[in-house]
């Protein structure tokens, strides 16, 4: 009787592993390898500023914009990410540009800087800010010139502001931004639903939906928005903090994304970072724009197809961390005419645990 418990006890967890594996498997219909990481050292300054805090990125010419979320001194970064052999060679830093202080808007606005956008049309740069929601200081979109003059900001819909009866989360408002496809417009990403439209993320299954919304660069006003959920937390927290939210997304088709969800779970150690690449396709989904409760209409959002789970590759990374992955955009096209993704990391300047400069590169397979 024994041998059976433990034969039945065996093919029990053998299950449970596989449906595990089953649930973990890409199903997306963009492929994506992983290629390569490159960690960039800490403690580096340029311009009396450390580069850290990298929480966004885009393509300048033939080089990147990384934006960097330090509230204190907001700046963005031009660096080269030379690409050889599916291999990143190296990162350089070689320039950081500061926001201009003499204007109103940048004086009296909370920079909380979570993404950047070049606009080549204009020679000029789309910025989003997350605001501070716990002291009162509403989020925002705005642009701004190459060298950090101020241009002008884009109007949000009323439950994003701060003080909203829709009671937006701290640090959980514009966190993403992608370039629609047709460069006629782009689109805005909130990290967590807004408290009257959903719970946050919990170990249990929630109705946790974010906004995305579509802005055309004519207009400079909100157009079009659906939602996306969340997926629940995998990890139970060993200490007190848990959070899974929407990092980045980027958009691969008129309709079509790839949206970054970043998780963590504290006393975890090494292993408190998550992040799934998920591929959305927005194509048959109701516009939220005016919808100011989510939660009363519990409108269906879109669904989504994981495309890759970082955890899958945690053993071959250097420091086996899969760090706060926050930002991403394309790399170079690949001799055989593939595409590739960069992906990057915020380190919150080692603030709360020690943390990484984290690129990672991966090939869009045909």
């Amino acid at each position: 009787m024994m041998r059976i418990r433990n034969i039945l006890f065996t093919c029990f967890i053998a299950l449970l592993a596989s449906c595990s594996s089953v649930k973990n498997k890409p199903t997306a219909d963009t492929k994506l390898k992983f290629l390569d990481e490159y960690i960039f050292p800490a403690s580096v300054v340029i311009a009396d500023a450390e580069v850290g805090g990298l929480s966004g990125i885009d393509n300048y010419k033939d080089k990147y914009l990384l934006v960097c979320d330090d509230s204190r001194n907001p700046r963005f970064y031009t660096a080269e990410i030379n690409i050889n052999n599916k291999k990143i060679d190296t990162v350089i830093f070689t320039d950081v540009t500061f926001f201009k202080p003499d204007d109103p808007f940048t004086e009296t606005t909370f920079l909380d800087l979570e993404s950047i956008l070049y606009h080549p049309e204009e020679d000029a740069v789309l910025v989003s800010s997350e605001g501070s929601i716990n002291t009162s200081r509403d989020p925002s979109i705005f642009k701004v010139t190459v060298d950090g003059s101020f241009v002008n900001s884009y109007e949000i819909p009323s439950y994003f502001y701060a003080e909203s009866e829709a009671k937006p989360r701290h640090n959980g408002l514009f966190e993403g931004l992608t370039k629609s496809v047709d460069n006629n417009g782009f689109w805005v990403g909130t990290e967590l639903p807004l408290e009257t439209d959903g719970e946050e993320p919990t170990t249990k299954e929630n109705y946790s939906p974010v906004r995305i919304t579509y802005y055309d660069w004519k207009s400079e006003k909100p157009k079009f928005q659906f939602i996306y959920p969340l997926d629940k937390i995998e990890k139970a927290p060993k200490g007190d903090f848990a959070v899974n939210g929407l990092s980045d997304l980027f958009a691969i088709s008129d309709k079509k994304f790839l949206v970054l969800e970043r998780s963590y779970s504290s006393g975890w150690g090494d292993e408190s970072n998550g992040l799934k690449i998920y591929e959305v396709d927005a194509s048959k989904s109701e516009n939220t724009l005016d919808t100011h409760n989510l939660a009363e209409n519990r409108l269906k959002p879109v669904s989504k197809k994981l495309a890759f789970d970082l955890e899958s590759i945690r053993k071959g990374l250097q420091e086996n961390t899969i760090d706060n992955i926050e930002g991403i955009c394309y790399g170079p096209t690949l001799p055989n005419g593939n595409k590739t993704l960069i992906l990057i990391s915020d380190n919150n300047f080692n603030s709360l645990n020690p943390q990484i400069n984290q690129f990672l590169l991966f090939e869009i397979v045909k």
